[in-house]
């Protein structure tokens, strides 16, 4: 029987060709990484604030978004945009660990507090745009999770094609969606702020 011919050479080039391709593929999938959370941070942080009302329990969530990001970007190939891409991942991670959250019974955290210097006009004005803000949060966070999601995506500006795109719910059933969870937002926020005045007289 013949034996193929030994090239310890050859086989040794391919094995640095390989091992270099490796490193510079690793090397773009960082530059890719860090460039979309430079650009998209804010916005998954506010999504994660959509989602978890503990500030550690938004922190984690972060992370696991942005671990969830790293893995899963050899696998775009550019099919959806790069926005609705990264929102999708974010949205399913989310939605899953609000589920556990949920489970785990998790209690809303009071906002706190620090030292303020500015006037007592401009403190109260702060003030009364903080609370509508807080109440929207939570109102938000009472929300079912697909309703949520679909919330959360029109607040940061995306149409109803690209939510689409990321939740599968048909563009017809989104406007109406959203236009009978604005009702519903509006009546909570305004039920929850007539109950605050109530406690404060």
């Amino acid at each position: 029987m013949r034996l193929p011919v030994w090239k310890p050479k050859s086989m040794l080039s391919q094995a640095i060709a390989q091992e270099s391709q490796e490193h510079v593929q690793e090397a773009a999938r960082r530059d890719v990484f860090v460039r979309l959370l430079e650009k998209y941070e804010p916005a998954l942080r506010r999504l994660a604030s959509g989602y978890a009302a503990q500030e550690a329990d938004r922190e984690d969530l972060f992370q696991e978004i942005a671990v969830g990001v790293w893995k899963a970007i050899p696998k775009f190939r550019g099919d959806a945009s790069e926005r609705t891409w990264l929102y999708r991942i974010a949205h399913n991670i989310a939605i899953s660990s609000s589920a556990l959250l949920r489970k785990r019974g998790r209690k809303e955290e009071p906002m706190p507090e620090g030292t303020d210097y500015r006037s007592p006009i401009d403190r109260e004005q702060e003030i009364l745009r903080s609370e509508k803000r807080a109440l929207l949060v939570r109102a938000i966070r009472s929300l079912p999770a697909i309703d949520r999601q679909i919330v959360l995506l029109h607040l940061e500006g995306l149409n109803y094609a690209q939510i689409e795109e990321i939740s599968g719910i048909s563009q017809s059933a989104i406007g109406s969606r959203l236009s009978r969870l604005r009702d519903s937002l509006r009546e909570q926020i305004q039920t929850a702020g007539r109950g605050s005045d109530g406690r404060q007289g």
